[in-house]
């Protein structure tokens, strides 16, 4: 059973869009967009630094059809967006930010957390971001499994990797993916039969 994500506790004030709100279709929107699911799709746009509405745009067409894309409408829901930022802990970075790709708005707000200041300044360097990438990738599983299958030049050894995987009864392999594909996909199996037991006594 998935856990339920917890509700956003806040009331949207319409101001000039009272005689849209005050509608099935209005009370309807603001539903949708306060849903946990959403407000974290919201959120993870802001951390990618892409415009809030973004990835809504999927959904609202899904759940009201394609006459949501009404000016007036997309207004009023980049209105209740910015609310729900606000009432979440975010505040408006940059307004009017241009969408690339397709989708119900053409530009929205882009947010960021209230008292943070983005360093426009600051470039990030390959090592940097490769840095980044392994202190990410260091959870448990994985230490385990690299300790497994990475030989002593610290390279994956993908004879070691598939010894690992026969041991746990994983028979399978892709030999036509590069070696990286092939450890994902291995791990990924691995990680419903390896026991937390095991990863604890490495």
């Amino acid at each position: 059973m998935k856990a339920q994500l917890p509700n956003i506790d806040v009331k949207y004030d319409p101001q000039n869009f009272r005689d849209l709100f005050e509608t099935e279709l209005g009370t309807g929107v603001w539903k949708f967009l306060i849903r946990p699911d959403n407000v974290i799709r919201m959120e993870t746009a802001s951390f990618l630094e892409r415009a809030a509405v973004e990835p809504l745009a999927p959904g609202l067409v899904a759940e009201f059809g394609p006459d949501i894309a009404q000016d007036r409408i997309k207004q009023m829901i980049g209105h209740m967006v910015r609310q729900i930022m606000e009432a979440v802990g975010y505040e408006i970075d940059r307004p009017g930010l241009r969408i690339t790709r397709e989708s119900l708005f053409s530009s929205g707000a882009r947010y960021q957390p209230q008292d943070h200041n983005r360093d426009r300044t600051m470039k990030i360097t390959p090592e940097q971001r490769q840095a980044w990438l392994e202190r990410t990738a260091k959870s448990p599983f994985n230490i385990w499994l690299d300790r497994h299958v990475k030989g002593p030049d610290g390279k994956l050894d993908l004879e070691r990797l598939y010894e690992v995987a026969r041991r746990h009864g994983i028979e399978k392999r892709y030999d036509h993916l590069n070696p990286g594909q092939q450890r994902m996909n291995i791990g990924v199996m691995l990680r419903s039969r390896v026991t937390q037991e095991e990863i604890e006594a490495q």
